[in-house]
Formats: C-alpha cells, structure tokens, sequence
C-alpha cells in the first residue's frame, strides 16, 4: 500500500493556492513570495514522505497559470503590462498582447506571458512549486 496525501488534502491545497493567488488581495510582492514560500515550504515538508507525489506534481502548471493571472491583475492596465513586458525582456509581436481584452485566467495561458514569466523566471523570484523543493532537497 502506498502512502499518499489523502483526496481532501488536496482539495484544501487547491483552495489555499486559489486563495493566496487572489489578486485582489491587496499585498506587495515581496509579501506574496514570503507567504506563498511559507505556505509551499510547510505543505511540502508535511508531504514530502508521501510515496507516490504524481498527483501533487501534475498541478504544478495549474499553479504557475494562477501565479501569471494574478500578476497580469496586478499589472492592471495595458500602460503598466507594457512596462512589465519590457522589464521582462519582452519585445516585438509579444507586446500586443498587452493590450488584449480577454480574461486574466486565459491570458496566463498565453505564450507571451508564458514567455515573460518563465518557470525559471518564477523560481528565480522566489515563486516555487513543489518539485522545485523536491529538487533541491535530492528526492
């Protein structure tokens, strides 16, 4: 029999990620990192003995997807997702998304914001997922 994080734990995990993704939530980044680190780092810890991970791992695109809406919220308006292209090193064809009128949830699946918030991108910032901890800790 393999150990596992039980089905209601998960459902919880999701609805903190949600929770702590919400761009409404008035917070600066540096307050977003902090939180989510402490709260991936704690989860982790507790599951990490958790034989079979596949399930935690596979929503690891589904939470980076909420991390990208919730900083294309807080980017607001097409004058601040310009700005916040261009410091991302975006140029060219990929800045006309910035003036996209489609919704945050889809836009975090677009490859220009894909391209501006890499997975490397978001790990530099402090932004992890639980494979990343799995990484650095050799499991």
């Amino acid at each position: 029999m393999l150990i596992t994080a039980s089905p209601k734990s998960l459902d919880r995990f999701k609805a903190r990620v949600r929770e702590l993704w919400d761009a409404r939530r008035s917070r600066t980044s540096e307050e977003l990192k902090e939180e989510w680190q402490s709260y991936v780092r704690g989860w982790w810890n507790y599951y990490r003995l958790a034989e079979w991970r596949r399930p935690i791992f596979s929503w690891e695109g589904w939470i980076r997807r909420h991390i990208r809406k919730c900083f294309w919220l807080r980017w607001h308006s097409r004058r601040g997702r310009l700005r916040a292209f261009r410091r991302l090193g975006l140029s060219g064809p990929h800045l006309k998304v910035a003036s996209s009128s489609k919704g945050a949830w889809r836009m975090a699946a677009s490859p220009s914001l894909q391209t501006a918030l890499r997975n490397a991108t978001l790990r530099r910032y402090g932004f992890l997922v639980p494979s990343d901890l799995a990484r650095a800790e050799g499991a």
